[in-house]
């Protein structure tokens, strides 16, 4: 008996070409801008593409942006933390990770000089124009409600720098070749078996399912007198009714030339499938971590022959080779593209994103001090002491001031807002709290003393840093050769080149308080919201003291 047999296949994915559409002036990234759609699909269903990604996204942001501390740029800084919440960061970062694209909203004061706000656009969300003749897009689209199978809500924003608009967009886009409008993830070669490992997932599943069986050969009697569009139909019923992962397998159509017979079902047992499985499985997670350039499997708790091992020290040179390869050259787009914006505002700041694990090299002291193992063993205790002391705001405090203490009374400070009962150091008001923050830049001769409080950036109360000083930091360094000095007003000790910054904070909800009582210095004085002074020695750098700060010659 002869028959005329079909398989059905799997699709493969292939990208979507652009859709210009010239009477809209837009272009998409494939049909409704799908091809977004299919790296978040991925990104959402891929085991192994998740978890690159969600870790790469934490290394990339480590312990948050930071700035190179200058007497300078504080009041930049502080600007900057107006404009950029951590929120908006992390999901302009997530963004770039994802699609290797990420999309800026810039919004301008009312006078249009100078910068409100930067937030997250999602970049699904957001397509160019049609480039002019100089190649130039001048503006963008965002549709945020109906998605671009129903575009008619989309609204347009003038490209940054190029309008005169409250708003307008940034879009980060670095170059690929081929590609005009769009980026693609570096890991796009992958896409593929990340499509893969989820469809394996799928038949895992579904083979327990349908009783271990690897697919079915469906036999249609006296299908050879049929005509090819009525097999081509059974077959297109079949199909979209039983085919695809959750079936676990494809199916065999059988157009058999036979009479009489019933439709039948043969199920297919394959006792090795697992085999192929394993194999798949194994395959698919090697070429997504190739695509993303991982270094260790162990790093995202993947256990393989790769050569690495699972101890510390092979860990940690993981960690780093990859950071060094893969997360900095992204870091660096990133922060070029911030400061194209910040720029543009007046903002001149050098940042950079303090890493996940921030490690601190022994190196040798300034030559007017001895410098021992069991003395950097000493200055790194007393640091990790102070530092567990320190804390870091919560989003509920905004910082309203940060300036270096140039006199005695810049410990205090009074500002507008309602009384909060949430004064906890001798320095804070009633309407705010103060907080002091290690300062200055760190060089090759910088003490680990200095070198830990630095890495750390952590915020101390006064008598934080007074509860330290009855602890020996640098032995032999305080009054008459004595082992103790005080923190507070000689920092890392003699000749040391870093001084304490003030940070002051109030509750959002004070800052943003229309009915705020504006306080006036001699309004504070009076209720008592300025404390007594304090030795001006607090805002000097020891190496700017008398005999650079050692106290013992």
């Amino acid at each position: 008996m002869s028959s005329n047999i079909r398989i059905i296949q799997f699709n493969k994915y292939i990208k979507q070409p652009i859709q210009e559409n010239k009477s809209k002036n837009w272009v998409m990234n494939g049909r409704n801008n799908d091809n977004y759609q299919y790296i978040i699909d991925r990104y959402n269903g891929s085991t192994t593409n998740a978890t690159i990604i969600n870790a790469y996204i934490n290394l990339f942001i480590g312990n948050g942006l930071d700035y190179k501390r200058t007497n300078t740029n504080i009041n930049e800084w502080v600007k900057l933390k107006k404009v950029l919440n951590r929120k908006e960061l992390r999901k302009l970062v997530s963004d770039f990770v994802i699609f290797n694209e990420c999309s800026f909203l810039v919004s301008k004061a009312k006078d249009k000089k100078s910068l409100a706000g930067i937030y997250h656009l999602p970049n699904e969300k957001v397509i160019p124009s049609i480039a002019n003749e100089d190649q130039e897009i001048e503006f963008y689209w965002y549709n945020d409600n109906k998605g671009w199978a129903k575009p008619n809500e989309a609204v347009d924003y003038p490209a940054f720098g190029t309008s005169n608009e409250v708003e307008e967009v940034y879009k980060l886009v670095p170059y690929r070749a081929g590609s005009e409008y769009f980026s693609l993830p570096e890991y796009y070669p992958a896409l593929p078996y990340c499509e893969a490992e989820e469809e394996i997932a799928n038949y895992y599943i579904s083979f327990i399912k349908n009783g271990l069986s690897f697919g079915y050969i469906v036999n249609i009697p006296n299908g050879k007198n049929l005509s090819e569009e009525q097999q081509d139909e059974i077959e297109k019923k079949i199909k979209n009714g039983l085919t695809g992962s959750s079936n676990a397998g494809r199916f065999i159509m059988s157009f058999n030339d036979g009479t009489g017979e019933n439709t039948t079902v043969e199920v297919i047992q394959m006792n090795d499938s697992h085999k192929q499985w394993e194999y798949l499985t194994s395959e698919a997670r090697q070429q997504i971590m190739t695509g993303h350039g991982v270094v260790s499997p162990m790093l995202f708790g993947i256990k393989d022959s790769t050569g690495f091992g699972n101890n510390a020290d092979e860990l940690d040179t993981a960690e780093e080779q990859l950071i060094k390869r893969k997360i900095q050259p992204k870091q660096r787009e990133f922060l070029e593209a911030l400061d194209d914006i910040l720029n543009a505002y007046g903002i001149n700041i050098e940042l950079f994103f303090r890493p996940l694990t921030e490690k601190s090299t022994s190196v040798s002291m300034s030559s007017d001090v001895c410098c021992s193992d069991e003395k950097k063993n000493l200055d790194t205790t007393i640091a990790n002491d102070l530092i567990d002391l320190g804390e870091e705001i919560s989003d509920e405090w905004e910082l309203i001031e940060s300036k270096v203490i140039e006199s005695e009374t810049d410990l205090h400070f009074a500002n507008t807002g309602s009384a909060r009962p949430n004064a906890k150091s001798s320095i804070d008001g009633k309407k705010f709290k103060s907080r002091l923050r290690y300062t200055g830049e760190i060089s090759s001769n910088s003490r680990e003393f200095c070198r830990k409080m630095i890495s750390a950036n952590k915020l101390y109360r006064l008598e934080d840093i007074n509860s330290m000083s009855n602890k020996v930091v640098n032995e032999g360094w305080g009054a008459g050769g004595s082992n103790t000095y005080d923190i507070l007003l000689y920092k890392g000790g003699g000749a040391c080149r870093h001084y304490w910054t003030r940070e002051t904070y109030k509750l959002k909800a004070d800052v943003n308080n229309p009915n705020a009582e504006e306080i006036t210095p001699a309004k504070a004085r009076k209720e008592g919201e300025i404390l007594p002074k304090l030795d001006k020695k607090i805002y000097q750098k020891p190496n700017d003291m008398p005999n650079n700060g050692f106290l013992n010659k």
